[in-house]
């Protein structure tokens, strides 16, 4: 594997990625928001034998924190350490800069969800506990239908 700054002509293989996960880009207003975000935001990718199999896109916020806005692995490659070396890259980038806190939103574990699939927003949570973010507080109506959880660590 091999991982190198988001080239904003890496977003139509990032836009492939996010079709390949319907269950966690399954509203068209977030598809078109990381689309964008691809397309000008700042990020990693993660290439296997040359194509990109997996990106996050991050927002730098004053001198001291930055926020994964939006990451994804291609489901063919999902749980094979790629997510992980992505956080691990960032953070590495982070901590050179001086940055104190890595952040990122996802859905919260209040949230009722009937019928989550294995690989659901749970998953996600433990992804990001594995990587040392930890909750930290919900927001309820940042986003306009699920409740929001920050999670937070120092880089």
């Amino acid at each position: 594997m091999e991982m190198r700054p988001l080239d904003h002509g890496d977003a139509p293989a990032c836009d492939g990625i996010i079709a390949s996960l319907p269950y966690h880009f399954g509203q068209a207003e977030g598809r078109r928001q990381c689309a964008q975000a691809v397309r000008q935001d700042p990020g990693l990718v993660a290439l296997v034998d040359g194509v990109v199999v997996g990106f996050l896109t991050i927002e730098r916020h004053f001198e001291t924190s930055a926020e994964i806005t939006w990451m994804a692995v291609h489901a063919e490659h999902r749980r094979q350490g790629i997510g992980s070396a992505l956080v691990a890259r960032l953070s590495d980038e982070l901590r050179r800069e001086g940055r104190k806190l890595l952040l990122v939103f996802t859905i919260s574990p209040s949230e009722d969800l009937q019928g989550e699939p294995d690989d659901g927003y749970q998953a996600t949570r433990a992804f990001y506990a594995k990587a040392g973010l930890t909750l930290a507080r919900d927001f309820p109506g940042h986003w306009e239908r699920d409740t929001a959880v920050l999670m937070v660590r120092a880089p």
